[in-house]
C-alpha cells in the first residue's frame, strides 16, 4: 500500500490519543473494521483505511515515526497473531500487535443518525473557545455551550455569545481542551450519543467529543449594556502584535496582555519570562480609568471585524453581525499614571 495514505490516516486520529497509557491501549492505534481508532477518554477519532487488514492494537509513537523514517513511498504490511510486519525496500520492522483491543470503544455504539451540520458552527466554537474558563473548580464554564440559538463561554469574567442557525441536536457543553481540535477539521456531519457527541468530515473521519453534563448559567442579562461608543485607534493593532511576543504560552488561550485606558491614553502591556513590552496611543475617551486583560490573538480577530466598543459601567461591549462579547473591568489601580 502507498505509505503516505497510511500517514495521512494516522495523522487524523493522533490529538485522540493520550499522553500516559492511564487507560490500557489509549497510547496505541486501534486497527478495526477497517479503520484505525484512537481513544483518550475525551475524545476518540476515527478514519477509514482502504485495503489495511489489521485487526488489533499498535503502539503509536513507534509505529508512526518508523513509518515517517521510511524511504519507499510502497510499503507492504503482513501480520502474525502477535505482530505486524512492514517491508519497505530491503528493510523490514516488527511492532507488538495486541489482538484484543481493550479500549472502551461501546460507548461510541449509541450513536444516533447523521445530520448536516449548518455552516458556521465550528467557526463560532474557535470564536467563543478564548472565554472558557482555566478553573477546573467551575468545569462548567470550562466548556463551550452550544445550543440551537448560539454559541456562548465565560469565564465569570468574560462572556462571548455567537449567534448561529438552527441545529437540530440538542444543547450540549464540550470541554475547551476538545474544542481546540474538533475545529481543525472540516466537519460536515453531527451525530449525538449517549454523554458523547460526534462529528463526521466528507471524507470519513469522525470525531467524537464527550460532553459535560450539567447546565450553563444563563448570561442573558449581562449582554445588555448601555454607556458610551469608544473608538480603538489603528495602532492598537500593532501594540498587540508587539506585547504578544513576550506573552507566549504553550497554550495560546492562556496567553493574555493587559490593557489600561485613561483620559485620552490607551496602553498595551505584555510580560513573560523573556521579558516585557509596554506601547500607548492616542483614543477618544473621557471616562474613569479603567483596565483589563485580554487574549492579544482574541482581540485582534475582534479588532479585523469592528473597530468600536462600549464602555458601560464596569464593563465593555463589543458587538458584531451575529456575536456580542462583554469584558468586565477593573477600576484603574494607579497603573496608568507615569
Amino acid at each position: 500500500m502507498q505509505k503516505q495514505e497510511l500517514i495521512t490516516a494516522l495523522e487524523k486520529v493522533k490529538p485522540g490519543l493520550a499522553n500516559k497509557d492511564f487507560i490500557e491501549q489509549s497510547t496505541s492505534f486501534a486497527f478495526m473494521d477497517g479503520k484505525v481508532i484512537t481513544y483518550n477518554d475525551e475524545i476518540s477519532i476515527s478514519h477509514p483505511v482502504k485495503d489495511l487488514k489489521i485487526e488489533g492494537a499498535v503502539q503509536a509513537e513507534e509505529l508512526y515515526q518508523f513509518l515517517s523514517k521510511t524511504k519507499t513511498e510502497e510499503i507492504e504490511i503482513t501480520t502474525t497473531d502477535s505482530e505486524v510486519q512492514i517491508k519497505s525496500g530491503k528493510s523490514k520492522a516488527g511492532l507488538t500487535l495486541h489482538s484484543e483491543i481493550k479500549l472502551p470503544l461501546k460507548e461510541m455504539k449509541s450513536q444516533g443518525k447523521w445530520k448536516s451540520l449548518p455552516d458556521g458552527i465550528i467557526e463560532a466554537m474557535k470564536f467563543t473557545m478564548f472565554s472558557c474558563s482555566r478553573d477546573m473548580s467551575k468545569p462548567v464554564l470550562t466548556c463551550v455551550n452550544v445550543t440551537d440559538k448560539y454559541v456562548e463561554a465565560s469565564d465569570n469574567f468574560r462572556i462571548t455569545r455567537y449567534k448561529i442557525p438552527s441545529i437540530s441536536v440538542k444543547s450540549f457543553l464540550i470541554p475547551v481542551t476538545s474544542v481546540r481540535e474538533l475545529i481543525k477539521y472540516e466537519v460536515k456531519k453531527i451525530a449525538e450519543g449517549e454523554g458523547w457527541i460526534h462529528f463526521k468530515t466528507e471524507d470519513g473521519t469522525v470525531f467524537s467529543c464527550r460532553i459535560f453534563e450539567d447546565t450553563f448559567p444563563d448570561v442573558s442579562r449581562y449582554m445588555k449594556v448601555k454607556g458610551e461608543t469608544v473608538l480603538f485607534p489603528r495602532s492598537i493593532k500593532s501594540l498587540l502584535d508587539q506585547a504578544s511576543v513576550f506573552v507566549k504560552e504553550d497554550n495560546k488561550l492562556d496567553e493574555a496582555v493587559t490593557i489600561f485606558i485613561s483620559d485620552r491614553n490607551i496602553r498595551v502591556k505584555g510580560k513573560g519570562d523573556a521579558g516585557w513590552f509596554e506601547g500607548e496611543a492616542k483614543i477618544q475617551y473621557k471616562g474613569s480609568p479603567i483596565s483589563f486583560s485580554v487574549n492579544p490573538t482574541f482581540l485582534q480577530d475582534i479588532l479585523d471585524k469592528l473597530t468600536s466598543c462600549i464602555i458601560g459601567e464596569n464593563v465593555m461591549k463589543f458587538s458584531g453581525n451575529n456575536w456580542d462579547h462583554v469584558i468586565s473591568l477593573n477600576a484603574d489601580d494607579g497603573e496608568n499614571k507615569k
